[in-house]
């Protein structure tokens, strides 16, 4: 039996059908409020000159594989079309490949303002005084390489080596391999081809375009002989009147996670074969003591959670209030982007420090046993990566110690005494120390100043361990820095105003730009061949300050430099 009151909501449900319909709308859009711009981490500025300027002429090439070559239909595609793509999702911006020609070609465009962005772009000295450029995405080494069953492995003295025009490899083989003539050909397919075909002997590649070439052509005849100590770090160059698009790009790179850049980088560039498989069995003990470093940053990163929030809080506060300000220069983008970190991060370097370090004993302490196990001997090629995997861990505790020491004087827990002390024992031990390291880049290494005249010498107001530890920095600098046949001198005097020591060396110098950035922190002043990491001078500097002292630089690119340290004498003691 049918209840009496159904009849009467059946004929009143039309009229209740548009009630309903408005609290649907009414609570999704109260959904929808919960949901943030998807370019919110863009500031207002930044938005704006998206909207003046939606699409970017982007540089094409017909066969730089496997970044940006035409695929068998005739269509631009590569890892470099995969990060425009993800660039493109993130700022809204639209990159449009223009018709491929060659690598010099784009980079004459670039330049004259045809194009406005060139993918898969190495920064060097010279091309950044033409364009803007942004970190690297992707890192890729260059590589030496020979027909298979020739003679000869490492470059000899004269012999013709092949490159293709405007790499910059190029520039690092003339430096380098000065003695070896350069054979310019017009691209990397054409390079390979006359390497194969035995009208070339050598030719250097980055090893990704290699390997591709290699697989799509079908040329089997050709070996990698070696690693030429030249990397592609490659980012995005752009037209340099456009900073704000470098600024754009640089935050957008920031976005894309470890893990995504690693899943583009697989589906482009196979490296696999069997000899890198064994390879990698030989090397399972310094993998798993990767592994346990990894695991120790994690359990420190849970530990840290919520100190990463307000990390992640800061960060964001800070770039939006650099971000008003500042204008990206080539050399300074590092510099910036290095101080908020060193700033936000420093109590939370203070804690991973002990995980970070005993792990990385670890890897050092693998990689001597796979390097003397009798049982498994490596042959030459294995014991040279095993090197690098060794010197690599070293530089990394060295990075960790002066990181530590920079983070405890920027928070104020670094102790420094003043106590009054005679320089002239403590120049010649320093110096002394100093001397197996000068005498192997064939730098003369001396002192101004003989033990007869300590005497004159008033005393010092100083911490003995920092200021031994600020002259060794000095000293290393101007011996790296240096030429076989240079010199370096440590000399000491009496001053009106204290006491003076001074560093001066007769090496490459520094140039003026060069001298406005050099107390940044992270900064290479453009000299990433060299090894370190760009915060010693900075630990100089803040040691300086906390012993009463200064540091002054007096230095012209190519004549050397002289580091001067002023510091207080010992008031009323001769």
């Amino acid at each position: 039996m049918v209840p009496h009151f159904l009849p009467r909501c059946l004929r009143a449900l039309p009229r209740l059908l548009p009630m309903l319909a408005v609290v649907v709308a009414a609570w999704l859009a109260l959904a929808g409020q919960g949901h943030a711009d998807p370019r919110d981490w863009l500031t207002a500025e930044e938005r704006a000159w998206v909207a003046q300027h939606p699409v970017l002429r982007v540089g094409g090439s017909a066969s730089y594989g496997p970044f940006t070559y035409v695929d068998e239909d005739g269509r631009i595609t590569g890892l470099s079309l995969d990060y425009a793509r993800r660039l493109s999702e993130l700022t809204g911006l639209r990159f449009e490949f223009q018709p491929p020609q060659t690598f010099a070609e784009n980079l004459d465009d670039l330049a004259s303002g045809e194009l406005d962005v060139q993918m898969s772009m190495r920064e060097t000295p010279e091309r950044a005084q033409r364009f803007g450029f942004t970190r690297p995405y992707i890192t890729v080494p260059a590589v030496l390489l020979r027909r298979a069953g020739a003679s000869g492995d490492p470059l000899r003295p004269g012999e013709p080596v092949a490159v293709a025009r405007g790499y910059a490899v190029a520039e690092f083989l003339r430096d380098r391999y000065a003695t070896n003539p350069l054979q310019v050909e017009i691209d990397d397919r054409t390079v390979l081809r006359r390497l194969a075909g035995g009208e070339v002997g050598a030719a250097v590649m980055d090893l990704a375009g290699a390997t591709y070439l290699m697989r799509r052509d079908g040329i089997g005849n050709l070996r990698v002989v070696e690693d030429i100590g030249f990397a592609y770090g490659l980012g995005i160059g752009y037209r340099r009147d456009w900073p704000m698009l470098g600024r754009i790009l640089d935050k957008a790179l920031t976005r894309i996670g470890d893990d995504e850049r690693q899943a583009i980088a697989d589906r482009w560039i196979t490296q696999d074969t069997a000899a890198m498989r064994w390879q990698r069995r030989a090397l399972w003990g310094g993998g798993v003591a990767l592994a346990l470093v990894l695991l120790g940053l994690g359990l420190t990163l849970l530990w840290n959670r919520a100190l990463q929030r307000q990390v992640r809080l800061r960060g964001e506060l800070l770039q939006r209030e650099l971000g008003e300000r500042m204008r990206l220069q080539d050399a300074d983008r590092a510099r910036e982007l290095a101080e908020v970190t060193s700033r936000t991060k420093s109590e939370f370097l203070s804690q991973a420090s002990h995980e970070l370090r005993t792990p990385l004993n670890a890897v050092l302490g693998f990689s001597q046993l796979l390097a003397h196990d009798p049982q498994r001997p490596l042959d030459e090629t294995q014991r040279a990566r095993l090197r690098h995997i060794d010197e690599a861990a070293k530089h990394l505790l060295v990075l960790i110690e002066d990181m530590m020491t920079l983070s405890r004087v920027e928070a104020n827990t670094l102790t420094v005494q003043s106590l009054p002390l005679q320089a002239g024992p403590l120049l010649r031990r320093v110096v002394e120390l100093a001397q197996p390291a000068a005498q192997a880049a064939g730098v003369d290494l001396r002192i101004g100043l003989t033990p007869e005249e300590d005497s004159t010498l008033p005393m010092v107001q100083a911490d003995p361990i920092r200021l031994e530890q600020v002259l060794h920095n000095l000293i290393s600098n101007a011996i790296k820095y240096n030429r076989r046949g240079g010199w370096v001198q440590v000399r000491a005097s009496a001053e009106p105003r204290g006491f003076r020591i001074e560093v001066v060396d007769n090496g490459i110098g520094l140039s003026v730009e060069q001298r406005a950035q050099l107390f940044q922190p992270f900064n290479r002043l453009g000299r990433e061949e060299q090894p370190g990491h760009g915060i010693g001078l900075v630990i100089c500097k803040q040691l300086m300050d906390r012993m009463g002292g200064r540091i002054l630089v007096d230095s012209e690119s190519g004549k050397g430099s002289r580091f001067t340290l002023e510091l207080p004498a010992v008031p009323g003691v001769a």
